[in-house]
């Protein structure tokens, strides 16, 4: 099993590296939108959608979705919809089992619509940035440094549970290690590009937030998940699960993150 996922591990970081150092732009837009589709035929098994016509025609839907933002220019007007999105997905992992909006399958639906559609749009709009690889490595990094500070302080120090009904391993001195590692990581990018003390603060608000909607991304995808008895979104990706098991921080983090670099006048 070992083998596999590390084989599985070598080409996604290949196939990243080609995507964002070699691909053009239109190139890089259509590498995403292959992902995201990938990413919505597994978000309609875990809205409730069993029948593969079914979770074709979701994917297609999401597919057209996200060609129409293109036709009229509208990617950064749909990331407004993004915090409202995930104020809810806070809603629902906070209030679990209680609240039962999230159970209803009309509402995972429209909801994964909206999520797939913003996380191409963010992807998008950092890939037009003239400081596209920079802001786009930082964003890995920090869902990564999160995950990875996460696991490890998680491991040494995990007591207080961060939602237990939700995912019983995650614990808050977990999410605590995953911001205290991004932070060093921030502070040492803002230190080597000569960011000022106010751009250096503003940066560690915004990775603080990403990191936090990263976490909340991840608890989310878990949510629905458990609802429908589902341990992986799928088994694409041989020792790792489904494509959404790879990218469900991507898809809370990335639109967040643009939205507030945008805001700061980054990107």
């Amino acid at each position: 099993m070992l083998l596999p996922r590390i084989i599985s591990a070598l080409i996604m970081g290949l196939l990243f590296v080609y995507a964002v150092f070699v691909l053009g732009a239109q190139g890089f837009q259509i590498a995403i939108g292959l992902v995201v589709l990938l990413a919505a035929w597994e978000w309609a098994r875990l809205s409730g959608i069993t029948r593969q016509q079914g979770r074709l025609a979701f994917a297609g839907l999401v597919g057209t979705l996200c060609f129409g933002v293109a036709i009229f220019d509208l990617q950064k007007d749909v990331l407004w919809i993004a915090p409202i999105l995930w104020f809810m997905a806070l809603s629902w992992v906070v209030c679990y089992p209680k609240e039962r909006l999230w159970q209803s399958r009309f509402a995972r639906v429209v909801f994964g619509l909206l999520v797939l559609m913003t996380t191409w749009s963010a992807m998008v709009v950092l890939r037009e940035s003239s400081e596209f690889i920079v802001w786009l490595l930082l964003l890995m990094g920090l869902i990564w440094g999160a995950d990875s500070g996460a696991y490890f302080s998680g491991k040494a120090f995990g007591k207080r549970k961060l939602a237990p009904s939700v995912s019983p391993g995650k614990s808050w001195e977990g999410v605590v290690g995953g911001v205290v590692l991004t932070q060093i990581g921030v502070a040492t990018f803002a230190y080597y590009n000569d960011f000022s003390l106010l751009s250096w603060v503003l940066l560690a608000g915004i990775s603080v937030v990403t990191v936090f909607t990263s976490v909340l991304g991840d608890l989310t995808e878990s949510l629905f998940k458990r609802h429908e008895s589902l341990k992986d979104s799928s088994q694409l990706i041989p020792g790792h699960g489904g494509v959404m098991d790879r990218v469900d921080s991507l898809t809370s983090a990335a639109p967040i993150y643009v939205l507030l670099l945008s805001f700061a006048g980054w990107v």
